[in-house]
């Protein structure tokens, strides 16, 4: 019955609905610019098919047009929901503009992800204002609970800069929890002080000690819990590292990693009596088991001191901790060798993945690594090739869609998929099943009769590649490829098919999951070239009579089309006389 209704006001309100007014917005004509947003409206209340879109017909659209983008109905854009569109007409758009499917099909937990990247917020301070819960989106940056809020925000500073995302909800979830516990690696070296004995600190408590010597690189795990009732003043612990210098420049990267159960701080400082904490070299806080990462810097090779205590650097202290659970820590000083600045290194595109650290683009680099210091410390990973997307990437790439494809020669063109979308239908029976998760495109016209090769081999990430004959329009597909064998890179894609001297082709490149990056897509043939007589129609080595009457036979249309403008007329006739005679 409700199924019949529906139709009924479907067909009732068919040619009303179809104006280009938002239905959102008032407006002075009936209807508005989705056809099931405005049915479903109408059904409710039919004066706003017959009136104006009044304010009552905003109201009614916001309730109730689920998938529309801008109405409540919709969802957070900050949050997975299974209809498409989200609660931000501004928000909704520049996702979709990254991922059709946000708007086609669902408001996945994609769709969430880049909304916190592409939509910021006004940002809060922990606590303040217009924070909310920690363990749900909102607008606002920061959240209620100031203890987990700065615990989630050391992780992630956007949370507290931006908005308060999906990605800072799943960070709460896992931070802001009683009783936590640091990872602890397999081979970390236990503190060898005992919980309330104070035999490591030669200089900041009330006992003194000697510093413990641990090895860098490798995970030190310890306590500064104290027993219940204990006269036992603060507890402070001191390590000894020694940094080698191995390539002989005199120099060592360090970066310090620190983890905490309570509210602690770790220092680095020289190896020198009673050191000054005001000169660390750098400082670093944790709480709820949040791993925080000093810069990486170069500094000259000896022996330095790493300081930690409960409390807020630099009071050594913090709440009374009892000796049982509750009062752990880790800390792991890295020592390298390579002290040139990984940002605006040559030949190191931000877009590809690699084992070492930095790009070249010194802008994009150094914003990526204020927010993931390990991709100027340790190695440009994937998820740095992401946030470079989102945060150099100003739009997705000229080629994103089919009709914006330029046109390529026989070689090696570099192609990006980073924000761009999927546009053409899926061609899964030719890849055995495999999909585009984004998709770019290239054109080229084939400059032989024979076997032409599309490759991605040496690709770091997981391509699909696709060749079309016809338009973009109505594409026909001429060979696909997901996994080729015997083709270097990261599940790397091959496509050969036989082309036809002169046709033009589609290629479509993109990332079988996640959003790729840079990839470099080679085309080959070793066919014969094209004649390079153009005029000799028959291909019997002379331009003439027989020639002259196939031109005209085509005249007006694309037949006889020798200049290649698509249409044979007065210019194709004057190349061919030009050409009479024996081909060259």
């Amino acid at each position: 019955m409700l199924a019949s209704l529906g139709a009924l006001a479907s067909a009732a309100f068919g040619q009303i609905c179809t104006t280009g007014d938002s239905c959102l917005v008032v407006h002075p004509l009936p209807g508005c610019n989705s056809t099931a947003c405005c049915t479903t409206v109408c059904t409710v209340d039919p004066t706003c098919c017959s009136g104006d879109w009044d304010s009552n017909c905003v109201l009614l659209a916001n309730e109730l047009c689920v998938g529309y983008c801008g109405a409540t109905a919709s969802g957070s854009c900050y949050a997975a929901h299974a209809n498409p569109g989200c609660d931000s007409a501004t928000c909704c758009t520049a996702v979709c503009a990254i991922d059709a499917f946000c708007c086609s099909t669902a408001w996945d937990v994609n769709c969430a992800l880049f909304a916190g990247f592409a939509c910021p917020g006004s940002g809060g301070t922990c606590g303040g204002p217009n924070t909310g819960s920690c363990f749900s989106v909102n607008t606002t940056g920061a959240c209620s609970d100031v203890a987990c809020c700065n615990a989630v925000c050391a992780a992630d500073p956007t949370c507290c800069s931006s908005n308060w995302d999906y990605l800072c909800v799943l960070a709460a979830e896992k931070l802001c929890v009683d009783g936590c516990i640091p990872a602890y690696e397999t081979n970390a070296l236990e503190e060898l002080e005992a919980c309330d004995v104070r035999v490591n600190d030669p200089c900041y408590g009330a006992t003194g000690g000697a510093p413990q010597a641990v090895q860098p690189n490798r995970q030190v795990k310890g306590r500064v819990g104290r027993a219940d009732n204990s006269p036992s003043g603060p507890d402070v612990d001191v390590f000894t590292v020694a940094v080698a210098d191995t390539d002989g420049d005199g120099i060592a990267r360090i970066q310090l990693e620190f983890t905490s159960t309570p509210t602690a701080w770790a220092a680095l400082v020289a190896d020198a009596a009673c050191a000054p904490l005001s000169g660390a070299i750098f400082t670093l806080s944790s709480q709820f088991c949040v791993e925080a990462n000093s810069p990486s810097v170069c500094v000259p090779a000896g022996t330095y001191r790493v300081v930690v205590s409960a409390g807020t650097f630099p009071q050594a202290g913090g709440s009374s901790i009892g000796c049982v659970g509750g009062n752990t820590y880790t800390f792991k000083l890295n020592v390298g060798q390579n002290c040139a600045t990984p940002c605006g290194q040559s030949g190191r595109s931000c877009f590809v993945a690699r084992s070492t650290p930095g790009c070249t683009d010194a802008a994009c680099c150094q914003s990526v690594c204020q927010i993931d210091p390990v991709c100027c410390s340790d190695l440009w990973d994937e998820l740095c090739v992401e946030r470079a997307g989102t945060l150099c990437l100003s739009a997705p790439p000229a080629n994103d869609l089919c009709a914006g494809a330029p046109l390529v020669e026989i070689g090696e063109t570099m192609v990006n998929t980073l924000r761009s979308g999927v546009e053409l239908p899926q061609a899964t029976k030719p890849c055995g099943g495999a999909q585009f998760s984004r998709d770019v495109f290239l054109r080229f016209k084939a400059p032989a009769d024979g076997e032409v090769v599309v490759e991605t081999c040496g690709s770091w990430f997981d391509t699909v590649v696709a060749v079309y004959g016809g338009t973009c329009a109505a594409p026909s597909i001429a060979g696909c490829n997901d996994n080729a064998p015997v083709c270097a890179g990261a599940n790397a894609s091959r496509v050969t098919f036989l082309a036809s001297c002169g046709d033009e082709y589609i290629v479509r490149v993109g990332p079988k999951s996640g959003a790729g990056g840079e990839v470099a897509v080679r085309i080959s043939t070793s066919a014969a070239p094209c004649p390079q007589c153009p005029a000799d129609r028959d291909g019997d080595g002379i331009v003439g009579a027989q020639d002259l009457a196939s031109l005209l036979a085509g005249w007006g249309s694309a037949a006889g089309d020798i200049t290649g403008d698509g249409t044979t007329n007065a210019n194709d006739l004057a190349a061919l006389l030009a050409g009479w005679g024996a081909c060259p």
